[in-house]
């Protein structure tokens, strides 16, 4: 994964989950492929953050989605830890 980019918020009315839509750029094996994605930062009770990673029906990739998955969220934690995330 190379970087998360045009993030947007969206506007939602519960105070402890925040919507946003983006453009994450993925570098897989030898190329490198823009997908549009949408996530959720929900933050618990507890206040650990929990984040939820949508991708566009019918996307495909050459690579398994989970190890991608993981690194999209290991970024977005670290971006919204470093207040780079829109409000």
């Amino acid at each position: 994964m190379v970087e998360i980019s045009s993030i947007t918020g969206d506007d939602t009315l519960i105070y402890y989950r925040r919507n946003y839509t983006a453009v994450a750029k993925l570098e897989i094996l030898t190329k490198t492929e823009e997908v549009k994605i949408a996530f959720t930062i929900e933050i618990d009770p507890l206040g650990r953050k929990m984040v939820y990673v949508e991708y566009p029906f019918g996307m495909t990739f050459d690579y398994p989605v989970l190890p991608v998955t993981t690194k999209l969220k290991e970024k977005i934690v670290a971006m919204d830890n470093e207040g780079a995330l829109p409000i």
